[in-house]
């Protein structure tokens, strides 16, 4: 039960979850003035400021604090719970508050550094893009939105031909910079849809979903051409680029298996000569042929 309601919760918005958090302080509030006040469930106070700072934000939590305070404090006084001074009843809404406020800001902070350390195991480090992990995460989205509405995708493997000369003549710090440079342009020539990782060493890969034969045959060709230029500016004239990519007309069932076809490609590419762009349509001929290249 819990696994649902913060599979709920999470993918809510702000507006959603606040709402129900001051709905929540709501139902307390009357429950609290129907059970009188020697019968104290303050405690319950926490679970709507808990959704509130985890699910919404730190402000909304500071809001939904502030809200139950004053709601408790309105039962205790429509109750009339005797104290023997009247600024007792307001001391102790405020300190309430300031516990509340607390509360809040320990569970905002956590939720805070969870998303951060989940951020960077899906980063890669050197440039920034997707590491292998936060790949397949976002291509599993991609490729349900793509099986649910009925369009494709194209995917494609590049290779950076001739990268070890770089690091072998020029330093590991001048490879880095060609690995950024290359992870930079890709970012800037990638739409918010697509998806953009380093696999690994000088391998990328590039997913681009609702993508045509056509549209994939431009785009690479484009990225390509744009590449070699990009690199030759920076003085490794050396380096080439080998682009495999496979078009899927219909989303296919396992996004590994598209990944290795495009793989496939990359490699036929190289050894018909480094530095070039194959573009191909997924079907079950070639598939089978290049499916059974890869696990050669």
């Amino acid at each position: 039960m819990f696994r649902r309601l913060n599979r709920f919760l999470t993918h809510q918005a702000l507006t959603v979850v606040g709402c129900l958090a001051f709905g929540l302080i709501a139902v307390l509030g009357t429950i609290d003035h129907l059970s009188g006040y020697e019968l104290s469930i303050s405690v319950f106070y926490l679970i709507p400021i808990s959704i509130a700072a985890w699910y919404g934000n730190r402000n909304m939590g500071y809001a939904v604090c502030g809200t139950s305070a004053i709601t408790w404090m309105i039962v205790e006084q429509i109750a009339g719970m005797p104290y023997s001074q009247e600024w007792i009843l307001f001391w102790n809404s405020a300190v309430r508050f300031v516990f509340f406020i607390v509360v809040a800001y320990l569970i905002a902070e956590l939720r805070s550094q969870l998303n951060r350390h989940q951020q960077l195991a899906r980063t890669d480090n050197l440039t920034g893009l997707l590491n292998r992990a936060g790949f397949f995460e976002r291509a599993h989205i991609v490729v349900n939105a793509a099986s649910r509405y009925g369009y494709g995708i194209a995917i494609a493997y590049i290779d950076i031909d001739n990268f070890k000369r770089i690091n072998d003549t020029l330093g590991h710090s001048k490879g880095d910079e060609a690995l950024k440079a290359v992870a930079k342009l890709l970012g800037a020539s990638s739409r918010e849809s697509d998806v953009v990782a380093r696999l690994g060493g000088d391998e990328f890969v590039v997913l681009l979903p609702d993508t045509s034969l056509t549209g994939a045959h431009a785009y690479f060709d484009k990225l390509h051409a744009e590449l070699q230029r990009r690199i030759r500016q920076q003085g490794w004239s050396s380096l080439g680029f080998s682009i495999g990519a496979v078009v899927c007309e219909e989303a296919p069932a396992d996004i590994s298996d598209a990944l290795r076809l495009a793989d496939s490609l990359m490699y036929r590419r190289k050894r018909a000569g480094k530095s070039g762009v194959i573009v191909e349509a997924s079907t079950p001929a070639n598939a089978s042929i290049l499916r059974a290249a890869a696990d050669a």
